[in-house]
């Protein structure tokens, strides 16, 4: 039953990753709000307000406990401006950690009892926890269209969890690993991966339609975590190695591209949390990520070798069919309230083809940059 623990540090990092998400995503909202009050503050303010509020005050013969008071007040603004000002940033590097160190971390245990064919699926739960969350962080009600894809989100999963490959990488020597790197099929399947990520940076950078851009936003990072097989081979080479013996350096390279490939994978899930809602961003993350990682294991690991009676090659297929239903619901869903944005926000920005809208309560997250200049230069 090691498959069993496998699983439930899954659903731990999934845990951690639903939070950290909410975070990041909180992060930006929470920086860009502070940023349009203080562009319109700053638009409102007069240079000779100060002054005029103490000439009324002479005039009223206002207290001296009076001024006192209000400069009580004015020090609590000051206090709510550097909780604000710093409150995003601690956010956002706190999601950055947990998706970068405590998830890798559970998602490292798990994998050293189960077969990335059964855990990546339950990366799925990270969209659960997000929808769950979202009310109480980002003020957002789940739809009942929402509740139907974390339903079957959670059956893909126990499904999954129940017919798929329970095999483990126990008597594996570092040769074996060595020679499924050699497999055309798994060389095909890193080329394909290749030209999809070139595909995906050309849409970003240069299309202009925007759902292939915001497409190619959410799709980018999850289809490079979605390689799964650097993990997992570094850790069987580290099981199969002697105490006694040094690790090859194909060990080491593994682990540099596991390192490389979750590092890019969240670079991308947070450029695309800059820029759209927490909803699309962790369910279109998860939908490739879970895509991605099932080829690999498929491919890599043989899992429909490994799988006993015609009832596992249905229902572990079905699995993965049901819960991606629930993923593609839920990106459907946020399309449809991005387009409304878009075609609202259409007349304020008649170049509509450089700017990414962002769901929710700000205008142009990704031009944070840019607002804050233009409050800097009026303050000055």
């Amino acid at each position: 039953m090691d498959w069993a623990k496998g699983i439930l540090l899954s659903i731990l990092a999934s845990v951690i990753g639903g939070i950290s998400k909410l975070a990041i995503r909180k992060s930006w909202l929470l920086q860009a709000k502070r940023n349009h009050n203080r562009r319109v503050g700053y638009e409102q303010a007069s240079l000779s307000e100060e002054s005029n509020l103490l000439h009324i005050a002479a005039e009223n013969d206002i207290a001296n406990e009076d001024l006192d008071a209000r400069d009580g007040e004015e020090q609590m603004s000051d206090q709510q401006r550097k909780i604000s000002k710093f409150l995003p940033y601690c956010l956002r590097y706190s999601g950055m950690f947990g998706m970068s160190v405590l998830n890798p971390i559970c998602c490292v245990l798990a994998m050293n009892y189960a077969s990335p064919s059964i855990l990546a699926p339950f990366s799925g739960l990270t969209l659960v926890w997000v929808i769950i969350g979202s009310p109480l962080i980002n003020n957002e009600i789940p739809s009942n269209r929402q509740m139907l894809a974390c339903f079957l989100i959670i059956s893909g999963e126990v499904v999954v969890a129940i017919f798929g490959d329970h095999t483990n990488d126990e008597s594996v020597t570092v040769e074996e690993v060595q020679a499924t790197y050699k497999k055309p099929a798994f060389i095909l399947y890193f080329l394909g991966l290749t030209a999809y990520i070139v595909l995906m940076a050309y849409w970003i950078n240069y299309s202009e339609s925007f759902s292939l851009r915001r497409f190619a936003w959410g799709c980018s990072g999850g289809a490079i975590t979605g390689a799964q097989n650097f993990l997992k081979d570094s850790l069987t080479i580290i099981k199969a190695t002697d105490s006694q013996t040094k690790l090859s350096l194909t060990c080491y390279s593994f682990i540099l591209l596991a390192a490389i490939t979750g590092f890019a994978g969240l670079l991308f899930l947070t450029a695309c949390m800059k820029r759209y809602d927490a909803t699309y961003s962790a369910a279109s993350f998860v939908g490739s990520f879970v895509v991605s990682a099932s080829i690999m294991a498929a491919v890599h690991y043989n899992t429909f070798a490994q799988l006993y009676g015609i009832v596992n090659y249905i229902l572990y297929p079905s699995g993965i069919i049901v819960l991606m239903i629930g993923v593609y619901l839920l990106v459907i869903e946020s399309n449809e309230s991005s387009e409304e944005i878009e075609s609202t926000d259409q007349p304020r920005h008649p170049d509509n083809n450089n700017h990414d809208v962002l769901n929710l309560d700000s205008e142009s997250v990704f031009g944070y940059t840019e607002m804050e200049n233009e409050a800097n230069e009026e303050i000055l």
